[in-house]
């Protein structure tokens, strides 16, 4: 990512910090058996045949390793040491993934890298639209041309997006910084993670040089309905 302010850097140190954690590192490792959820999996099930994939904010594992048991060929990366060793240790025998610890969001790997990418439950741990949307550049770069970018996303109604503002926010020094924007709210008054409306998401979505071939609820697959399931492409 280009030069970021003060504001920005203390938000995405907080999501470093907050993951670092050892409670969510436990989390995170408790769910790598589960594999992906009937959704993701129907979202997964759309990538071409054994590709190169970059799985963005891979966490403990969960998705890069089912990824590579069905024969493709993963990279991982988290802005978590704990759980990128974590990752590390409890990969199976015989699968490979090239996990790697990445202290930024900006990942250096060069142009036109993968045939697809990963970024499941990442964008809302970005602080502002303008580092989102240089997020989304940043993965559209890292794309072959004709490739194809799964993400998922938590989204809120619009009559709950003001319940970001409780105790926890106001306790939060971070709820004083001029780049806050609505829906910004801070777990333990610690971390920091962005509600999405669908309506936001989307616009945000559209703001990208990708196009949107697929965005649908997961519901469909027996979800809670406030997780989109999309599909971005990079036209060749």
């Amino acid at each position: 990512m280009n030069m970021i302010s003060r504001e920005q850097h203390y938000l995405l140190d907080s999501v470093v910090k907050w993951f670092n954690k050892p409670d969510q590192v436990d989390h995170y490792v408790d769910e790598i058996p589960q594999g992906p959820t009937p959704a993701e999996k129907a979202l997964l099930e759309q990538l071409p045949p054994p590709c190169s994939v970059l799985d963005a904010g891979c966490g403990a594992g969960r998705i890069s390793v089912w990824l590579a048991q069905q024969g493709y060929k993963v990279t991982g990366v988290d802005v978590s040491l704990a759980l990128i060793e974590q990752a590390r240790l409890a990969l199976p025998d015989r699968v490979q993934v090239d996990y790697r610890h990445l202290s930024t969001f900006h990942y250096p790997f060069p142009d036109n890298s993968f045939d697809a990418i990963i970024c499941f439950k990442v964008l809302c741990y970005i602080p502002t639209k303008e580092l989102r949307n240089q997020y989304l550049d940043h993965l559209y770069r890292m794309l072959n041309p004709g490739g194809t970018c799964l993400l998922t996303q938590y989204i809120v109604p619009e009559d709950c997006i003001g319940d970001a503002v409780d105790e926890d926010y106001m306790n939060s020094p971070a709820s004083k910084f001029q780049i806050i924007e609505r829906g910004d709210c801070f777990p333990l008054s610690e971390g920091y993670v962005r509600w999405f409306t669908e309506s936001d998401l989307e616009e945000e979505l559209r703001d990208s040089p990708f196009r949107i071939a697929f965005n649908l609820s997961d519901e469909h697959h027996g979800g809670s309905g406030f997780m989109r399931l999309i599909i971005l492409e990079k036209q060749v």
